[in-house]
């Protein structure tokens, strides 16, 4: 059990005011009471100012439901997808701590568009001053209870949840990020005349053994390439580090303009090329698991899976004990998102 040292001036009576809540040793200093409670016992201020960022692409009602579900006194910043309309979720979604990044993205899934995305939420929470910037997708929901989830927090002491796989040394299962994909943030539909082209070049260059680096090298450093995912939680100093890179180091976005799926990437390489790298976690290049790379969220087994959850799922999202589930909607979850919340009030 954790501990919290608590120092009570002008000798407060221990015996009267906390009896039958405290189990604790009861030191005597210069009139100084030091008292050791359980931080379970609701007499110490857990709260942490958290600040959820999330891109969506549909489902306005869901969101409404995802957001009013999570802490009240936390901030939200949220993207709606450049090809959206946002007045569908603003309708839905609304109060002084929810914020509509206004100048938005249409965004193309492998793109860098996802990483430009991710930093401007980062950018955005940071004026905010919360003590946790925690990136969440627009179809997740939450498994734990909300004191749960501000107790998580306030006990990680500035440790970054972000858990990734250095790719160099990784042989075939890093091949698809030695590709070159070029451009990869244009809408051209795969049987069109650019879509055969872009396909044609790709094809040129891997049969010609003109491959990427799975290490970058810029003019003042060389960054490894680290493998994680889309959901994560930083510390407000990791989020200007990662704003200053994307502001900053040109070479480090030409590197990601061409690379396979940068939105899986990007954070993560900054991350743990960083001065604050020992405060991530990096798993074994070789026997990791997708599902570790997400600490945070359930992925019903597989981090890109589309299937739609329902309360036939309801017992494997349990067992899983993250903190939030992944791929689940408006009506077609209801049911599923209920079980959820009876859950979280026992």
């Amino acid at each position: 059990m954790n501990y919290v040292c608590l120092c009570i001036i002008n000798k407060l009576n221990a015996s009267d005011s906390l009896k039958g809540i405290i189990s604790m040793d009861v030191f005597w200093k210069f009139e100084i009471l030091f008292v050791f409670l359980p931080k379970e016992s609701g007499l110490i201020d857990t709260t942490m100012k958290l600040a959820f960022l999330i891109n969506v692409q549909k489902d306005a009602c869901h969101l409404r439901d995802l957001v009013s579900s999570l802490p009240a006194d936390a901030e939200y910043y949220i993207h709606v997808d450049g090809s959206r309309d946002i007045l569908r979720f603003m309708r839905q979604v609304h109060g002084v701590n929810v914020h509509f990044i206004t100048r938005r993205v249409r965004t193309v899934v492998g793109g860098l568009s996802e990483v430009s995305v991710q930093v401007r939420l980062i950018r955005e929470a940071l004026s905010c001053g919360a003590d946790y910037l925690v990136a969440i997708g627009g179809l997740d929901y939450p498994l734990w209870s909300n004191n749960r989830i501000k107790e998580f927090f306030s006990g990680l002491g500035g440790k970054q949840v972000i858990s990734a796989v250095a790719l160099p040394g990784m042989g075939s299962r890093a091949y698809e990020y030695t590709d070159f994909q070029l451009f990869n943030d244009h809408m051209w539909e795969s049987g069109s005349f650019k879509g055969k082209v872009r396909k044609l070049a790709r094809l040129v260059l891997s049969g010609s053994h003109i491959h990427k680096t799975l290490r970058i090298h810029c003019p003042q450093k060389t960054y490894t390439l680290y493998k994680g995912g889309t959901s994560w939680a930083i510390t407000r100093q990791m989020g200007y580090l990662i704003v200053r890179e994307w502001d900053e180091n040109d070479h480090l976005k030409t590197y990601f303009s061409t690379s396979y799926r940068p939105v899986e990437t990007f954070v993560p390489t900054v991350a743990l090329n960083s001065s604050l790298a020992s405060q991530c976690t990096l798993l074994n290049g070789r026997n990791y698991d997708e599902e570790s790379l997400m600490p945070l969220t359930y992925l019903n087994g597989r981090r890109r899976s589309s299937r739609i959850l329902t309360e036939d799922d309801f017992q494997a999202v349990c067992d899983s004990d993250k903190m939030f589930v992944r791929q689940v909607v408006s009506d077609y979850s209801d049911g599923l998102k209920s079980m959820i919340d009876a859950r979280r009030k026992r």
